[in-house]
């Protein structure tokens, strides 16, 4: 019997879902949700990372527009990775638009609701982590 630590599969799924460069930008972003999720909670933090995949920041070049979009996509996607594999929601995340997602976390009973978001902090703790370790400052291609 193979024995798989908590944390070696959330630092798989981090993995994953960080982009193949990440620059000062993206390291602050990760930085953020993880602080994000402990003050205004899970639903209006997936609210949010929901609205910057989608609808990213205008003050920015496009260029970095369509690389936060996407760092945005895969941060919730990876979530909601996390969530459907522990069953706490009741459908396909691949299938699901952020209305659907929402009324999921809506839904939840207290105990569900605290172990998605402790879940969700996890994640995105090995994410903030990881783009630490990545990152090099001073490095045009980190």
């Amino acid at each position: 019997m193979t024995v798989v630590r908590i944390d070696q599969g959330m630092a798989a799924a981090a993995a994953q879902a960080l982009p193949g460069k990440v620059d000062k930008e993206l390291r602050t972003r990760y930085r953020q949700l993880r602080v994000m999720l402990h003050t205004a909670g899970l639903a209006a933090t997936y609210a949010f990372i929901a609205s910057k995949a989608k609808d990213p920041d205008d003050s920015a070049e496009p260029a970095e527009r369509d690389k936060l979009a996407a760092a945005y996509r895969d941060a919730g996607n990876g979530i909601l990775s996390r969530l459907s594999g522990l069953s706490l929601l009741s459908a396909d995340p691949e299938q699901m638009s952020a209305r659907d997602v929402m009324r999921e976390l809506g839904r939840m009973n207290p105990i569900q609701y605290a172990r998605a978001s402790a879940e969700a902090s996890a994640f995105a703790g090995w994410l903030s982590r990881l783009a630490d370790a990545v990152y090099q400052e001073g490095d045009a291609d980190a």
